[in-house]
């Protein structure tokens, strides 16, 4: 027993001393550690995030002139990492795997919602076309069918002669050249792929700054962008989706369509009967390829991750690339303006310095300006021929009849 007792005390004594040098070798606290809140004054621009994901329409109709390139060979169209720019790419690869109509494709959704459809009243094949599309492939009759109305915009009329409406590249790209001069397009060109490259260039200089700061988040959000923009820019060197080309008789005989607009104003379009029905049935097609398909599923791949990590990375990453990125996207979408006004100017241009348009303003009757739209303008946009009361545009009066026979 007493044996058992002196190797107990042994032990205790052993484990005693091996305490007290512990504690004497080791820094320990002799007070009770305490909770506190650390004060953070850094400036934060997390709520901004979502900038990157609002609804834009200019960006849907950004991302349809990116697929469609109209003017390709006159100039390449930009599209720019603005504001809502990666939501189209997201919203077709929702489309890819919802979409229950597989014969659409996404593209040619996208490129249809932001065509507008001119309803009008026509002669053309019997009256058979009631709409007529306006879209990138167009674009040069905006001004024309949003003309300023006098303050009797009722008896406004706005008359564009329509001849040519798909004229060979070729052509318009040197009509374009000798209406402002090589020089001019070839500045106007040079801005338009600067702005491109610009955009791309921002990103590789927000990615190389995330790395060097050893920002993971803004390293993988500005590589992800730079991989989006990657994908516009392969993109951008061919037409994804194009218009068909129906098979159509020849026929040079004049025709209109009348679009009454809602606010007030006529816009009649003059053309020859194959032109305007060319025009009146055209539609988008998307043809697959390989290389198409893989541009296609690399360009909604990358732009739904950029979409996603644009919330979730800006939460996290320093506050200076915060303010980095929005500036990416405030330059991105101030530089979408210039460009859609660039490109206009040089639509507009391609059609030549005379594109035959006349306006009838200020008339105190509609009579008075059907009169004047049909001997007082200019001659290739005179309305001749056109049967107002066929086309349930004047009352089927006796007066009426008898002025159209007279003029």
């Amino acid at each position: 027993m007493s044996s058992f007792k002196t190797t107990l005390r042994a032990v205790c004594a052993a484990a005693l001393s091996t305490m007290v040098e512990a504690r004497s070798e080791l820094p320990l606290s002799s007070t009770d550690p305490k909770a506190s809140l650390k004060e953070d004054t850094e400036v934060t621009f997390d709520p901004l995030g979502v900038a990157a994901v609002l609804h834009n329409p200019r960006a849907n109709n950004s991302a349809a002139m990116l697929y469609t390139q109209s003017d390709h060979g006159i100039f390449t169209w930009p599209h720019t990492m603005m504001i809502g720019g990666t939501l189209p790419a997201m919203k077709m690869l929702v489309d890819h795997l919802t979409e229950e109509m597989k014969s659409t494709h996404p593209a040619i959704t996208m490129c249809a919602q932001i065509t507008t459809m001119l309803p009008v009243r026509s002669d053309v094949s019997g009256s058979v076309f009631r709409e007529l599309p306006l879209d990138s492939s167009n674009a040069w009759l905006n001004h024309v069918v949003s003309f300023k109305a006098s303050p009797k915009p009722g008896n406004d009329f706005a008359v564009v002669c329509v001849d040519g409406i798909r004229e060979d590249v070729h052509v318009r790209k040197q009509r374009v050249k000798d209406t402002i001069g090589s020089l001019r397009w070839w500045i106007a060109t040079l801005t338009l792929d600067l702005i491109s490259l610009l955009n791309g260039l921002m990103m590789v200089t927000g990615l190389v700054m995330g790395v060097l700061v050893a920002d993971i988040w803004a390293a993988v959000l500005f590589f992800l962008y730079w991989c989006h923009w990657l994908g516009t820019m392969l993109i951008s060197f061919q037409s994804m989706v194009q218009k068909d080309k129906p098979h159509i008789n020849k026929d040079e005989r004049p025709r209109y369509a009348i679009y009454q607009r809602k606010e007030g104003g006529t816009v009649i379009f003059k053309g020859r009967q194959d032109q305007l029905e060319d025009w009146a049935r055209s539609t988008w097609e998307y043809r697959p390829r390989l290389d198409k398909n893989c541009l296609h599923w690399m360009w909604i791949t990358t732009g739904t991750l950029s979409a996603f990590c644009s919330v979730a990375c800006m939460v996290n990453m320093r506050s200076y690339m915060q303010l980095g990125f929005l500036g990416v996207l405030v330059y991105a979408s101030l530089a979408e303006i210039l460009a859609i006004r660039i490109s206009r100017s040089l639509q507009k241009k391609a059609k030549g310095d005379d594109i035959h348009e006349a306006y009838v303003l200020e008339s105190e009757t509609r009579s008075k300006a059907i009169i004047r739209a049909t001997l007082e303008i200019k001659r290739t946009c005179r309305l001749e021929g056109l049967n107002w009361i066929e086309l349930n545009l004047l009352p089927p009066m006796f007066v009426f009849e008898e002025m159209q026979k007279v003029l």
